[in-house]
C-alpha cells in the first residue's frame, strides 16, 4: 500500500487528526486571582505615589541598584511629570568579592566603583542566594548557609516575607536577574495561597527574570507555577544577554497569563536597559505604569511585537494521557544529525576562551563539547538492536543546508554595549535557522523516501542533534499528512531556539508523548517550544555519556513495546 492508498483508506475511517486538534486556554488551569492589596498608592505624602521595592541582581548593592533604576525610569512621563514612583531597596545578605561573583573582566570594570574598599580588592557585592551549576541544566538556588544541595532556599523566601511584613504593602515589586526571579517566586506563592504574601504587592516589573530549571537539584523544578500567574507583569530582556540564555526569560514569561503580561525586548545585554525617549520600549513601560496608576490593565497587547512571538503560548500545559497504542508492531524512525559529528572540539575550550561563556570553567566547557560531538556522531546502526529501526538517509543537498547561524566573535572588551552581538551562552548548534516551510517539505520527502508505514503500525521518532529538529518536523508531518499520531518523539540535544515566523502553534503535536534528552552540562535554554508543542506527556531526562544515552533510549523504546 502506497501513501496515496493509505490516505484514501484513512479518509474513509473518520475525521483526520488535524481536525481533532483542540484550542486550549490557560483558564483551564484553575488558579485563584492574585491576592492584591485592597488599595493602591502606598507611597508617602498625598500624591498617591506608587511604592516599589527593588531587588537587585547577584553581586550588587543599593548604590548600583539606584543607578539601574535611574537608567530605566528617568524618561518615563509618569516620573518626569508626576514623580510617581517611590523606590525602596533591599540588599542581600551574602557579602562577596568582585572576582567571586563577576567573572568577566569587562563587567568587573563597571562594578568596581560601587564596591566597599577591603584591602587591595573590593568587598560589599551583595547577593540574596548562591547558585550551583549556574546556567546549566541543573542550576539550583541555595541559601546563604546551605548545608546540603537544595537547602536554604526556604530561608531566603522567609527573609523576604519578613521584610514585606515589616515595610509593606507595596504597589509593585521590581527586580533584575535573580532579584526579579525571587519577585516572581513571591507572586507564585501569593497565588498559591501563601498567607505571608497576601495583599503585599499588586504588580511586577521584571528585568532578565528566569524560573527554576526543570532538572534543578533538590527538587526545585517542582517550584514552577501550577497555573499561569494572574498578576500584571512587565517583562523585559535582551536576546544579546551574555550572562544567561535568553530562552530562560521566554520560558518564565509564559508562566504569566497572556492577559496579564507585557513583553519588551532591548539590545543592551544583561542589564536593566537605559531606556531612551521616543522609543517603543519606553512607550511600553510608560503605558504599563499608567495602567498600574489607574488600576486597570490596558487591553491585551499580544498582537504587538515582540509579544506576538509568544501569542498563544503559555505554561504550564495541562497534560493528557498518551494515546493507546495499536495492536501492530513498533517502528522507530531514527533521524541522525545531517551534519554528522560536528560542533567545537573540546580542546577549543582552552584555546578559544572568548568563544565560550566567561562564567563557565573551561574543563566544564570541554566536557559538554565532547558529549555533544558524541551525540552527533551516532547513526541509526547504533540503535539497530532495538528492533524495527528505519534510519533516515540524507541527500547531499540536505547536508549543505545552512542549519545554524554563523557565529561572529563577540566583542567582550566592553560590558553592556548596545547591539554587542550573540550571547556566548547560546552556541550556534543550539539554534536552528531553517524556515518552517522548508523543514516541512524536507520532512515529507524523508518520509516518502525512507519509511514504509501501514495503518496498524505504531511509529516512534528519534532525532539526534540537528536531526532532532528534523524529527520534530517528521512527527508533525505524520500527524498532518499521514494521519498518524506518533507513539513518542525523542529529541536528543535538539536546538531549542527556533525561527519565530511560522513556528508551530501550541499543541501542534496533539497528545504525542515527547521526551527531551540532554546532559547536565548542556547550556541549552529551556525547551519551551517542545514543551508547549504537545498536550500529551512531556519529560526531561539526562544522560551522562554515550553508553547511558543508548541505555535510556532503549528503556524508552521498550516501554512502548511492553
Amino acid at each position: 500500500m502506497d501513501f496515496d492508498d493509505l490516505e484514501e483508506a484513512e479518509g474513509q475511517e473518520g475525521p483526520k487528526l488535524v481536525e481533532l486538534r483542540k484550542l486550549r486556554s490557560p483558564d483551564e488551569l484553575t488558579a485563584m486571582p492574585h491576592p492584591m492589596p485592597k488599595k493602591r498608592g502606598f507611597g508617602g505624602g498625598s500624591k498617591r505615589t506608587q511604592k516599589v521595592l527593588y531587588l537587585h541582581g547577584p553581586g550588587s548593592n543599593q548604590a548600583m541598584a539606584e543607578k539601574q533604576v535611574q537608567a530605566v525610569f528617568k524618561n518615563l512621563k509618569w516620573v518626569v511629570d508626576f514623580d510617581l514612583l517611590e523606590w525602596h531597596y533591599l540588599e542581600g545578605t551574602i557579602n562577596q568579592k568582585l572576582e567571586e561573583i563577576h567573572w568577566d573582566p569587562a563587567v568587573q570594570k563597571i562594578f568596581a566603583p560601587f564596591g566597599r574598599p577591603c584591602g587591595d580588592s573590593y568587598d560589599g557585592y551583595m547577593s540574596y542566594l548562591k547558585l550551583l551549576d549556574e546556567s546549566h541544566q541543573q542550576e539550583t538556588w541555595l541559601g546563604p548557609e546551605e548545608k546540603e544541595v537544595g537547602s536554604g532556599y526556604d530561608e531566603v523566601i522567609e527573609a523576604l516575607a519578613a521584610h514585606l511584613a515589616k515595610t509593606g504593602p507595596y504597589d509593585g515589586l521590581c527586580g533584575f536577574d535573580i532579584g526579579a526571579s525571587l519577585a516572581f517566586d513571591l507572586a507564585r506563592l501569593a497565588q498559591e495561597g501563601d498567607a505571608r504574601f497576601k495583599e503585599k504587592f499588586r504588580y511586577l516589573l521584571l528585568f532578565s527574570a528566569r524560573g527554576h530549571r526543570a532538572m534543578a537539584k533538590g527538587g526545585q523544578g517542582a517550584l514552577r507555577p501550577k497555573a499561569p500567574l494572574r498578576i500584571p507583569c512587565f517583562l523585559c530582556w535582551s536576546e544579546e544577554d551574555d550572562s544567561k540564555q535568553f530562552s530562560n526569560y521566554e520560558d518564565l514569561a509564559l508562566y504569566i497569563h497572556p492577559k496579564f503580561r507585557r513583553i519588551c525586548l532591548h539590545g543592551q545585554g544583561h542589564r536593566p536597559p537605559n531606556l531612551q525617549k521616543n522609543t517603543k520600549e519606553l512607550e511600553t513601560l510608560d503605558s504599563f505604569i499608567g495602567s498600574m496608576q489607574s488600576g486597570v490593565l490596558s487591553a491585551d497587547a499580544d498582537d504587538d511585537k515582540p509579544a506576538a512571538i509568544y501569542k498563544g503560548h503559555w505554561l504550564p500545559v495541562p497534560r493528557e494521557s498518551a494515546p493507546e497504542l495499536k495492536a501492530g508492531p513498533l517502528k522507530l524512525i531514527v533521524v541522525p544529525d545531517p551534519l554528522g559529528e560536528h560542533g567545537p572540539l573540546p580542546e577549543q575550550a582552552l584555546k578559544d576562551r572568548l568563544r565560550f561563556p566567561a562564567q563557565e570553567p573551561p574543563e566544564l566547557t570541554a566536557q559538554r563539547l565532547s558529549l555533544f560531538r558524541q551525540v552527533t556522531a551516532l547513526t541509526s546502526e547504533d540503535f539497530a538492536p532495538l528492533g524495527a529501526v528505519t534510519g533516515v538517509k540524507f541527500q547531499q543537498a540536505d547536508k549543505l543546508v545552512k542549519w545554524h547561524p554563523e557565529v561572529k566573535e563577540r566583542d567582550a572588551s566592553t560590558a553592556y554595549a548596545v547591539d554587542a552581538g550573540r550571547s556566548r551562552w547560546l552556541q550556534a548548534e543550539d539554534e536552528v535557522q531553517i524556515g518552517w516551510s522548508q523543514l516541512e517539505e524536507m520532512a515529507l520527502k524523508l518520509l516518502e523516501e525512507n519509511v514504509e508505514i501501514t495503518p496498524d503500525d505504531n511509529v516512534a521518532v528519534l532525532g539526534l542533534g540537528t536531526g532532532a529538529h528534523i524529527a520534530f518536523g517528521v512527527a508533525l508531518a505524520l500527524i498532518e499528512h499521514r494521519n498518524i499520531m506518533p507513539a513518542k518523539l525523542l529529541c536528543v540535544c535538539p536546538p531549542t531556539v527556533w525561527p519565530h515566523e511560522g513556528a508551530p502553534a501550541q499543541g501542534s503535536l496533539m497528545e504525542t508523548p515527547v521526551c527531551y534528552l540532554t546532559y547536565p552540562q548542556s547550556v541549552a535554554g529551556p525547551p519551551w517550544r517542545l514543551e508547549t508543542a504537545t498536550y500529551g506527556p512531556f519529560q526531561h531526562r539526562h544522560f551522562e555519556d554515550r553508553a547511558s544515552l543508548l541505555a535510556t533510549i532503549e528503556e524508552e523504546v521498550k516501554s512502548l513495546q511492553a
